[in-house]
């Protein structure tokens, strides 16, 4: 059954981080985090969670080493007070004892943000030993894409967080959306006025999305034997930025009129072929995308 609704939900007072020694944390994760320490926003303990036997001196190291990475260290006083902010708990997320030293880093924390950067083979056992240890009363979850491994097991795991969750606590994301160049692409469309008029049939003749990186598996071959490129990228990442391009303007911002309202209500079939007026050329196929 569902939970009820919380009514004036206050903010989190701790971040959980499942997964900070992997690659998501290394890659996006620290560096953010350095960012919004610099920006102020971020003034609460930060406990990561994994399975590897480190102490925090090796984890502050490896935030360290990840901030520099993706830039660099233009204000130290900031660094180290992210770095103070780190705690560690190390442990199987299937042991039930890594659960009870997690609530013992989080000391007074009672309004914790639990995100999980890990496999979704874990969120399970996850989300049932932050239950039976006592930390989803007041918290949130975060969880990372892919959502499953196919619809079967995604509503199944929807059932699992609203068994322990109330909806306004569940945030199911995927990291790649929070890219700024990802984000202008609405803006890029929408706010321009010269723009809007000719993205469609008439004036575009194909789209292609190039995804580059210029990293391996490495250390990810865990993961990517349970997930798989597919699940991995395209079905999130790629399908997220064809949604991006193809969409019709935003109709809660009052951006949609007259005869979009129709060809909004169609729904999409299992091809990816998007059936909207924008994209579908008399007696032709719809646009159809192709990975």
């Amino acid at each position: 059954m569902n939970k009820t609704k919380r009514e004036g939900a206050a903010p989190s007072d701790a971040l959980v981080l499942f997964g900070i020694t992997g690659d998501l944390a290394h890659k996006k994760t620290f560096p953010a985090l350095y960012a919004m320490v610099r920006h102020g926003v971020l003034n609460v303990p930060v406990v990561g969670v994994a399975s590897s036997q480190w102490s925090l001196a090796q984890l502050r190291k490896r935030a360290r080493d990840a901030i520099k990475a993706s830039g660099k260290i233009d204000d130290k006083p900031v660094l180290d007070h992210l770095l103070s902010l780190l705690g560690y708990v190390s442990g199987d997320y299937n042991d039930p004892h890594t659960f009870t030293a997690l609530k013992a880093a989080l000391g007074d924390a009672r309004r914790p943000a639990h995100y999980l950067a890990i496999p979704p083979v874990l969120f399970e056992a996850v989300v049932k030993g932050l239950d039976a240890a006592g930390l989803v009363d007041q918290a949130r979850v975060i969880v990372e894409k892919p959502f499953g491994r196919d619809l079967t097991s995604a509503r199944q795991l929807n059932r699992l967080l609203l068994s322990v969750f109330t909806e306004d606590a569940i945030f199911r994301i995927d990291h790649y959306l929070g890219k700024e160049a990802i984000m202008n692409i609405l803006y890029f469309r929408f706010a321009n006025s010269f723009l809007e008029p000719i993205w469609n049939r008439n004036c575009v003749a194909s789209v292609q999305i190039t995804l580059a990186e210029d990293f391996g598996v490495k250390g990810r071959g865990a993961f990517y034997e349970s997930a798989g490129c597919l699940r991995d990228v395209i079905q999130n990442h790629v399908f997220q930025i064809v949604a991006l391009l193809a969409m019709e303007p935003p109709a809660y911002q009052g951006y949609a009129q007259g005869g979009f309202a129709d060809a909004a209500k169609r729904p999409a079939t299992n091809n990816a072929e998007i059936p909207s007026w924008r994209w579908c050329r008399q007696n032709q196929s719809c646009w159809i995308v192709r990975y």
